[in-house]
């Protein structure tokens, strides 16, 4: 009986050195992450080209999975350059006027990353794919895949690849470019600033784009008008900060669409 307060005690001090031990582990270990991230993003800044672009090995791996989409698709060849030039647009005015939101830094790394918007559409089947005019019930169910098919694929890229901006970024696009502001869109709802940066600028442009080119089941929409419609859908469909930052550069969008469209 006499031992026993020796034991507890030596328990005590046992269970606090083990404390400590975990303790000190783990500030190791969130150290040693934190080094990790600052030389990936030391590496990066190195890659990055003087305008901020990603290397040539990672633009010609970008470009070439984008090509990959748009080739199963029948968008025109100058799609995916039409998307990078407004998307850099876009975002390069909202940079401007919230550079707490977002830093001019990644304007380059939001453009190159757009053109990866529908790469999920490689896991779509033709009959939904190639549908002209509007879908069944079950088709846009298909169709909504494509997002969730996409993020799968760039996700299996960034595992290989480690921390890369570019990925990482085409990821978040991919996956939430169809969401809404007001929560009505997919695939998972989510609405607000709940919906990742990059990936509300590239709706912005993306349905410009789509409004303003030509398809086998409508004409092209004229800038003014669908300018127009997404001025209308601020705060519904879309950002309305990204849609003031669209409206603001709507002579560079026009010019680009007058230079790039078929």
């Amino acid at each position: 009986m006499s031992n026993q307060p020796e034991l507890t005690v030596n328990v005590s001090k046992s269970l606090s050195l083990a404390e400590e031990n975990a303790v000190l582990r783990a500030q190791l270990h969130r150290e040693q992450d934190a080094r990790i991230e600052a030389e990936t993003e030391l590496l990066m800044v190195d890659l990055a080209q003087e305008n901020g672009d990603p290397p040539p090995s990672r633009m010609a791996m970008i470009v070439g999975l984008a090509k990959l989409a748009e080739s199963r698709d029948d968008e025109t060849g100058t799609h995916l350059a039409r998307i990078r030039k407004y998307t850099t647009i876009i975002a390069h005015a909202y940079a401007k006027k919230h550079p707490g939101l977002l830093p001019l830094g990644e304007v380059s790394i939001i453009g190159a990353a757009s053109m990866l918007h529908d790469i999920g559409k490689v896991g779509i089947a033709d009959d939904v794919l190639l549908h002209p005019g509007s879908f069944s019930e079950t088709q846009f169910t298909s169709m909504k895949r494509h997002t969730t098919i996409g993020a799968d694929i760039l996700l299996a890229l960034s595992e290989e690849l480690g921390s890369d901006p570019w990925i990482d970024t085409s990821i978040q696009i991919a996956l939430s470019h169809h969401e809404r502001w007001d929560g009505s869109g997919y695939p998972f709802g989510l609405s607000g600033e709940g919906i990742n940066l990059p990936a509300r600028i590239v709706a912005v442009a993306d349905v410009y784009d789509a409004l303003t080119s030509e398809r086998v089941y409508k004409p092209a929409m004229p800038h003014k008008e669908a300018i127009g419609i997404i001025t209308h859908d601020a705060g519904a469909h879309f950002d309305p900060k990204i849609v003031d930052a669209i409206v603001s550069q709507e002579n560079s969008i026009k010019e680009v669409l007058d230079k790039l469209s078929r």
